[in-house]
């Protein structure tokens, strides 16, 4: 049996609706979020996989902290819930770490990155400009 937060269950991964209720239904910042998170997402991914392959544990409490931060604002419940479990084991790990193979322990929540980057994408082109002021 799989953790639930382990896979999508086919719904939604973001809650946008919340976002633009949050936002006083301004969509134009709604939309400037989003542009953010997509330039911002190949960096934070690049930066968890080093932080990742070099055993970082310091550099990965900032990115999975970062990511959690940048989710929390979609309501990527999935993706949140993700990096706070990585947060939690790489705290109880910080001072004897460097045997755990933190490139595997941190793919699903890449994957989940990877998901909130892609939902968000469609709503960027689903929602044209001129709709956005």
């Amino acid at each position: 049996m799989s953790n639930s937060i382990d896979a999508n269950d086919g719904g939604p991964i973001c809650n946008l609706d919340y976002l633009l209720v949050n936002l006083g239904r301004n969509r134009a910042a709604a939309n400037r979020l989003v542009q953010l998170f997509l330039e911002n997402h190949p960096q934070l991914v690049a930066w968890l996989e080093q932080a990742a392959m070099d055993n970082d544990i310091s550099a990965m409490q900032d990115v999975v902290h970062d990511i959690r931060g940048s989710c929390v604002l979609f309501s990527a419940h999935r993706a949140v819930a993700l990096a706070r479990e990585l947060e939690y084991v790489l705290h109880c790990h910080r001072q004897d770490g460097t045997g755990i193979n933190w490139l595997a322990r941190s793919a699903a929540l890449r994957n989940a990155l990877t998901d909130v980057h892609d939902e968000l994408k469609r709503y960027q082109e689903e929602s044209p400009v001129s709709d956005l002021s």
